[in-house]
């Protein structure tokens, strides 16, 4: 017994210098627990010049701590804002996140966007210097904004006291069918040195330019609702169809109204067929939508006008448009996007021509 107390012994300070070997401060594994206190301080992150986004401005800074906080503002003395987001929540409206400046996609009439946009600074009664419709060019002359460059929608001719800048709309053609591009950019600002009485260039940042078109957005928005809001007043009005081929030989209906009176129109058109709308792309002009074929109850026979049943079955099915030379084309798929056969149109017709002349 004495022998094992013994071996225990030596084996426990074999374990104890063996420790010290290893672990030790002169030991083969370091303590590393406070290696962090003899670090040097790393080289700045360098982002490669294509990734780089110009005129960027930081409205969130990190507040100072020690000495630097004494003096530093505090409350409702601190000038901050959120940061600016382009609002491109209409469904036609998509923002160009690889532009320098702040740009959009909208599918729209070219005419129209321009007058928009025109209509935008002339209601403010702002001054356009520049107005070149072969270039796509709008530019106006001075106008009021407050200290963050957002812009406060005095005339030209208005004294401004303290923050002035100008602006710059460009249009060009879009990455899509109708699709127009619209980039802003503010490319001057000046702030008036009240001592001197002079005005004195200060810097623009992508936030500013996009501030402009945001409101840019914003006022296209409000006179296309309206324009949509006469438009589809105008739809008390039918028009005639007619069973014919698409550009793609697809059995289609077609028509002499416009691409925006059907698109208008069409569902209501569906709405008085039962057809279930579960969605829409305004840029693949297609409703997409649910139909079930039932059997009239008892009680509907006899307290409700009896609908005409479709000869459809059961499911999802598709609705396009698409241009045919100065004509509109209707076409109904399946489920799959595929065109129903011409047979099919043929029992259909009689149904959606009543439908599309009623005035509703």
């Amino acid at each position: 017994m004495n022998r094992i107390k013994t071996l225990a012994l030596v084996v426990s300070a074999s374990l104890l210098s063996g420790c010290s070997w290893l672990y030790g401060e002169d030991g083969l594994i370091k303590d590393t627990r406070y290696d962090y206190v003899k670090a040097k301080q790393a080289s700045d992150i360098k982002v490669p010049e294509p990734l780089v986004q110009k005129d960027k401005v930081d409205y969130t800074p990190i507040p100072a701590i020690g000495e630097k906080a004494k003096q530093a503002p505090v409350g409702d003395a601190v000038a901050l804002s959120a940061p600016i987001q382009i609002l491109a929540v209409l469904d036609n409206v998509r923002v160009n996140k690889k532009a320098n400046n702040p740009s959009v996609y909208i599918i729209e009439d070219s005419e129209f966007l321009w007058d928009a946009i025109i209509n935008l600074f002339e209601t403010h009664e702002a001054t356009i210097v520049v107005k070149d419709k072969s270039k796509q060019i709008i530019q106006t002359d001075w106008m009021a904004v407050d200290e963050r460059g957002v812009w406060l929608g005095l005339g030209g001719n208005d004294d401004i006291d303290e923050f002035r800048a100008k602006y710059r709309v460009q249009l060009s053609d879009g990455v899509l069918r109708n699709e127009k591009q619209v980039e802003v950019t503010r490319i001057a600002a000046e702030k008036l040195d009240e001592d001197t009485d002079a005005w004195k260039p200060v810097p623009s940042f992508w936030q500013d330019s996009a501030e402009m078109l945001n409101l840019v957005i914003s006022h296209y928005d409000a006179l296309a609702v309206e324009r949509d809001k006469q438009s589809r007043a105008s739809l008390i009005a039918g028009f005639k169809v007619q069973l014919a081929k698409d550009e793609k030989d697809a059995a289609a209906l077609v028509t002499d109204a416009s691409l925006e009176h059907v698109w208008e129109k069409l569902p209501k058109v569906l709405k008085a067929l039962d057809f279930e709308v579960n969605d829409r792309d305004r840029r693949q002009m297609t409703y997409f939508v649910n139909y079930e074929n039932q059997e009239p109850g008892f009680f509907a026979s006899l307290f409700e006008e009896e609908k005409e049943r479709l000869p459809l079955e059961t499911g999802e099915y598709q609705v396009t448009l698409r241009e045919l030379g100065e004509r509109t084309a209707i076409v109904f798929r399946d489920g799959q996007g595929e065109p129903l056969k011409s047979d099919m149109m043929v029992k259909l017709y009689p149904t959606l021509s009543k439908l599309f002349g009623v005035n509703r």
